[in-house]
């Protein structure tokens, strides 16, 4: 068994790729697509759950969910992922659901369907105001890594809306990321102080008169409109806490306009824990006006000590950076700051998990890198779409692929008159697709890690008992179950990617048979058997070389978004196929030629 170690390899690939894609819980009920904010189960309740039972009713597909939910209101109870959840149900459920997935694998809208979000603007929006939203929202899609999610603009008798197409898109992204503005604030609190109703309030060498008296407060002679906020040196300003001794001033001094670099880079952000907690912290760069304006408001302010810390601060001064109207962090500022230009404000926050405080840091990041919408956006509506290639395509494509496997078989046996070279040609390129698939596949680290060890073992024990080294062995058992750890959409592309790999595929294999037993025909014995399937090899790896260089810029490209699948589907193809499949199928044509010849 040992000396067909390739076609063992080949077998623990395959085996290990149907592990990958069939190895998921056969839990009963609907999976949770979509929760609306004004849902009661709003926070409770996530995507990627599953309910299987409402009031006391079994739910295992859409139509027991359909009619259990129907008209549903008050009081009702659900198990969701082996939990009993009560809720109280006034107006909408607003729980979207679809069946789940059986499968590992991450199949695009055309395939499993998707959920349709529209968009409302709070204010009355001009398509071109329209479009200039759907781009900023491209922006942030792309940075934040999402995938598959389209943007329309609509038109309706009430005005222009987005439409937003996507899988897999949860309630929290849509709310926080896509429905966010972006409008960022920062804000410094200025200390004045008063003597007898009058004081000074100080940007840097300039002063300006401050009078608190009969209730108006006055700033350098000019009383203070009636909603608090005035302008001086390009600042804006609102009167904040009035007391007898002093009045607190809050200085806008950074605005959305200001950021020119939000940092990403292990120097300027992380995640720390803090207790209970994990810290997020990430630098963003603001203008010189920004720190100009920061250098003026933070000027004349008298330090404290901190006596936890032993540290100087500014007193009653701190900054407040604000996302939408939210606070998002709360810093005291160091005394040594005072007065200087400042461009490399830190945000920070905590959260209860390392995963919510990475998806809260990337969130900011994103709406901050990407700037602030025209205009607000709302949630206005969520419904199902479903999947645009009907339910029976994988059937039809299963089909295809057999009557297109048969036909291979048959021009095999024309060629060389042997079955025994066309039909492992068309296993081999079938479990070419399992092992594709296989890769694909989401949350099958742990599959693959096995499959990395047994293949390490395999080649090991090779090594030492058939003294037999081969570097693109080593590499493919080592490169294959490593490409398992990523995951990506089958979609059309993606189905397309894997067509295209199977087409080289058979090429290739064609090569291997004709240069094996067409030129033992031709050169009658000049060249051994081995040196005919190298001179295949060559050929085999020259042309998956130039294909993948040639492959390869398309991901960085602008059209690279909607060819992802391909791209990606057909390099991991090719890389299978050169280092795990097309050896394991020369390897059963020179057994097949070795026996030939003893016969």
């Amino acid at each position: 068994m040992l000396k067909y170690w390739r076609l063992l390899l080949l077998l623990v690939v395959v085996l290990g790729s149907i592990l990958a894609i069939g190895l998921k819980p056969r839990n009963s009920g609907v999976e949770i697509v979509y929760v609306t904010k004004d849902s009661p189960a709003s926070g409770q309740l996530k995507q990627g759950m599953l309910i299987s039972d409402v009031n006391g009713r079994q739910i295992t597909s859409m139509e027991d969910w359909e009619k259990a939910t129907e008209g549903i209101t008050g009081p009702i109870t659900m198990i969701v992922d082996y939990e009993l959840k009560n809720f109280l149900v006034n107006e909408t459920l607003g729980i979207e659901v679809q069946e789940q997935q059986r499968l590992n694998l991450d199949f695009g809208m055309d395939l499993r369907g998707g959920t349709r979000i529209i968009l409302k603007p709070t204010e009355n929006a001009t398509r071109s105001t329209i479009e200039q939203v759907i781009g900023t929202l491209q922006t942030r899609i792309n940075i934040y890594g999402l995938r598959e999610i389209k943007f329309f603009p609509v038109e309706s008798p009430d005005g222009w809306y987005v439409q937003i197409e996507a899988t897999g898109l949860g309630s929290k992204v849509v709310d926080e990321l896509l429905a966010s503005k972006g409008s960022f604030e920062a804000i410094i609190s200025k200390p004045v102080e008063l003597r007898d109703g009058a004081g000074t309030i100080r940007l840097l060498e300039n002063g300006y008169g401050v009078d608190d008296r009969n209730g108006t407060v006055f700033v350098d002679g000019k009383a203070v409109p009636g909603n608090g906020t005035f302008v001086l040196e390009d600042i804006t300003f609102e009167v904040g806490n009035r007391t007898d001794d002093g009045i607190i001033f809050m200085a806008t001094v950074f605005g959305g306009d200001d950021i020119e670099l939000v940092y990403t880079d292990p120097q300027h952000s992380g995640i720390v824990p803090s207790g209970d907690y994990y810290r997020f912290y990430f630098t963003i760069l603001v203008s010189s006006e920004g720190a100009q304006r920061f250098a003026k408001v933070t000027s004349n302010i008298p330090a404290q000590m901190d006596l936890n810390s032993g540290e100087y601060f500014l007193k009653d001064s701190s900054i407040f950076l604000y996302l939408d109207g939210n606070l998002q962090s709360s810093l005291r500022i160091a005394s040594s700051l005072g007065g200087k230009a400042y461009p490399t404000p830190q945000i920070d926050g905590a959260r209860s998990s390392m995963e919510d405080a990475a998806a809260e840091k990337m969130q900011l990041q994103t709406i901050l890198r990407s700037g602030a919408l025209p205009v607000s956006m709302e949630t206005s509506s969520i419904s199902i779409i479903s999947p645009t290639l009907g339910s029976n395509f994988i059937q039809s494509a299963l089909l295809a692929a057999l009557v297109a496997g048969l036909m291979v078989v048959v021009i095999i046996f024309i060629r060389y008159r042997s079955l025994k070279i066309g039909i492992p040609l068309v296993l081999t390129g079938l479990s070419e697709a399992v092992i594709i698939l296989g890769i694909s596949a989401m949350n099958d680290s742990a599959v693959w890690t096995g499959i990395l060890f047994v293949n390490l073992a395999i080649i090991t024990i090779v090594w030492i008992r058939l003294k037999e080294s081969d570097t693109s062995a080593w590499i493919g058992a080592i490169l294959i179950p490593m490409l398992g750890m990523m995951s990506w959409n089958i979609d059309l592309p993606a189905i397309g990617g894997i067509i295209a790999a199977i087409g080289v595929g058979v090429d290739q294999m064609v090569v291997i048979a004709d240069e094996t037993l067409g030129g033992r025909m031709v050169t009658k014995k000049i060249y051994s058997l081995k040196e005919r399937i190298g001179k295949a090899f060559f050929i085999i790896f020259t042309a998956a070389s130039t294909t993948i260089a040639a492959l390869l810029p398309l991901l960085f490209v602008a059209a690279g978004v909607f060819i992802r699948g391909f791209v990606i589907t057909t390099i991991v193809g090719i890389l299978v196929g050169i280092l795990i499949t097309r050896p394991a199928y020369a390897k059963i044509i020179e057994m097949t030629v070795e026996r030939r010849d003893e016969d």
